[in-house]
């Protein structure tokens, strides 16, 4: 069966992450109703394998559709960048449409840069992976991508401004001082940093791939059919966690300038119906 414009749209990240692009969402749809899982058993995505990340983004995403959702965003970039082709050829079989954060930001980078080249931060599994930079060179443009592994463990800790945010931001950064004149945030931790961010590259435009998902939803809803009547009620978020409730207030919080609840905790069966077939090799 068809999904219907009065389900939630489900949204999945490895920890809290991806709360960027819920709010993100929320601030762009606010008549629809969201429905996001945090895998918080399992995080960190960024430090796994490819096949461990599309087994357990096949899990997460099961779990989702089983709880009934009209569209799946997977936001996190390493998900995106190991399990996007798998999800959406499960989707495709029930209808369900799949969007990942990367197109959306590499989208707005291309249509932004001047000289041609574009930089990509991320987890170590997001640019190992170098979808980024592939979806960047498919539009005839130079991607650099560069790990940032510690900015995840300051934007959960708070350290988003001051001394030690900035000293990290400019070891981090100096290799693309005179390169792109472009840079994509490309985990949904690093909006948080964006002002020290900035400040270690001035005259680079650094694009959150978070609010560029966000268009991406609402043009694919509404392509579908899928879209709430903007006059409704305002939606209502649900958000859901596999370990750690305490924890994920507490960092959500952060993310979202208010409390993430209630928050339910969850359990995540093996993969059923469509996404039993799903690739895992």
């Amino acid at each position: 069966m068809a999904p219907l414009p009065s389900l939630p749209i489900g949204v999945f990240d490895s920890g809290v992450g991806g709360l960027t692009v819920l709010d993100a969402i929320a601030q762009r749809l606010p008549s629809e109703d969201l429905l996001y899982l945090g895998d918080t058993a399992r995080v960190p995505y960024g430090t796994r394998s490819p096949l461990t990340v599309r087994r357990y983004a096949s899990r997460v995403a099961s779990h989702l559709w089983g709880q009934g959702i009209k569209a799946l965003v997977i936001a996190c970039n390493t998900a995106t960048a190991h399990a996007l082709d798998d999800l959406i050829e499960a989707g495709d079989r029930v209808g369900l449409p799949v969007l990942g954060v990367i197109e959306p930001g590499v989208a707005v980078a291309a249509a932004q840069t001047r000289s041609g080249h574009v930089g990509v931060i991320g987890t170590e599994g997001t640019i190992r992976a170098g979808r980024y930079q592939a979806a960047l060179e498919a539009r005839g443009l130079t991607a650099t991508g560069l790990p940032c592994p510690l900015f995840v463990p300051l934007a959960e800790e708070g350290w988003t401004e001051g001394e030690v945010a900035a000293l990290v931001a400019e070891r981090y950064l100096a290799p693309l001082r005179g390169g792109p004149d472009t840079l994509i945030l490309g985990c949904t931790h690093f909006p948080l940093l964006r002002g020290v961010v900035a400040a270690a590259l001035p005259g680079v435009e650094v694009i959150d791939s978070a609010h560029a998902a966000a268009d991406a939803v609402a043009a694919m809803l509404d392509a579908q059919g899928l879209l709430r009547d903007p006059s409704s009620a305002p939606g209502q978020h649900r958000f859901q966690v596999t370990d750690n409730l305490e924890r994920f207030h507490v960092v959500g919080e952060r993310f979202l300038q208010r409390d993430p609840g209630p928050v339910q905790l969850v359990d995540l069966p093996e993969p059923a119906g469509p996404f039993l077939s799903t690739r895992s090799g």
